[in-house]
């Protein structure tokens, strides 16, 4: 019997023991069996559901929903989505059937085409990155802007901007299109890209590009129902609020897997501080509202429902994205 596992051994193959024998002497130099809560721990993602798995290339435990196929074992969701955003052109963009963290296909476009990518961005041969598609945006308002009036005031800003005016006037889209509205001049345009750029890529691989695009809307929700309560009429842009909404997303869905936040926390003090400095009051309420409501997105984009994933993010951001409109509606148009 043990001439047969020896065998066994040097084919590479697995040996046919349990850990109480393996404790006794089979590679463990006499020390103990690992008990269950050595070997199997909680899911990075899913504290509720414990797996002896862990991702090849960071190391978290992951439970059978997010394992995703590696060339060796597996890997974590949000490890693929890394390398799927990073992947350099020509590169093929590894496997096709990559997935986001909570979804989302990455990889070759349908059509097998070679992504192109600028600096980790994918721009195509595949869906549009988001925060490629927001930092984008932002630019463009801000040089529709610059040519038609000036930062704040050209064209862009004034059809797109939040306006507690224009909302109570029927013009809705102002909740929404906020968040790619910068709120100053070139200095604010470009710091707003540059922690796009920083904050942006992070919250992507993490949630996937559209529940990224989701929370940038809810923390602009938040932003314009925070700024609609001391100052209703007010115009103002998002953009800034939303990205720190996207930052305290990604914060609080570190916190409830028990990450190490610290990081974020410097970032999230020092973006506080920039807006102290170079801002104004209705810009700190505004970052307030999007902390609030970017939080309390990523709280829910967190939690572990019993039924569809899916189905269960729908609905909760839907309802918070309704309650923070209706907050801002009803009071610009009392």
């Amino acid at each position: 019997m043990t001439e047969g596992r020896d065998d066994s051994r040097e084919r590479g193959e697995r040996p046919d023991f349990t850990w109480e024998e393996f404790a006794k002497g089979h590679g463990s130099g006499g020390r103990p069996a690992p008990s269950d809560d050595e070997r199997f721990k909680p899911c990075f993602r899913h504290a509720g559901r414990s797996t002896g798995i862990t991702c090849q290339r960071c190391d978290r435990p992951i439970c059978g929903e997010c394992m995703r196929p590696a060339s060796v074992g597996f890997q974590c969701p949000v490890c693929v989505a890394e390398q799927q955003m990073s992947t350099p052109p020509g590169s093929g963009g590894g496997r096709g059937s990559g997935r986001g963290r909570f979804g989302g296909f990455g990889g070759r476009g349908s059509s097998g085409s070679t992504p192109r990518s600028l600096g980790g961005l994918r721009l195509s041969g595949g869906p549009v990155s988001t925060t490629a598609a927001l930092m984008v945006a932002m630019g463009s308002v801000g040089l529709i802007d610059l040519f038609t009036g000036g930062f704040g005031r050209g064209i862009a800003s004034q059809v797109l901007a939040y306006s507690g005016q224009g909302i109570a006037s029927g013009q809705l889209w102002r909740l929404v299109t906020g968040v790619v509205v910068p709120d100053g001049g070139l200095f604010t345009l470009l710091l707003n890209l540059l922690f796009m750029w920083l904050i942006g890529r992070d919250v992507e691989a993490a949630f996937g590009r559209g529940r990224m695009l989701a929370i940038a809307v809810i923390a602009g929700l938040g932003s314009a129902a925070a700024l609609s309560l001391l100052y209703p009429m007010l115009a103002w842009g998002l953009a800034y609020s939303a990205i720190l909404g996207l930052l305290a997303a990604r914060a609080a869905l570190g916190f409830r897997n028990g990450e190490d936040v610290r990081g974020y926390l410097i970032l999230f003090g020092l973006m506080v501080l920039v807006n102290l400095v170079l801002g104004s009051l209705p810009g700190a309420i505004s970052l307030l509202g999007a902390i609030i409501g970017g939080a309390a997105a990523g709280a829910l984009l967190s939690a572990n429902p019993r039924g569809s994933r899916t189905s269960f993010d729908v609905v909760s951001l839907s309802v918070l994205g309704v309650v923070l409109a209706g907050i801002c509606i009803g009071r610009v148009l009392i």
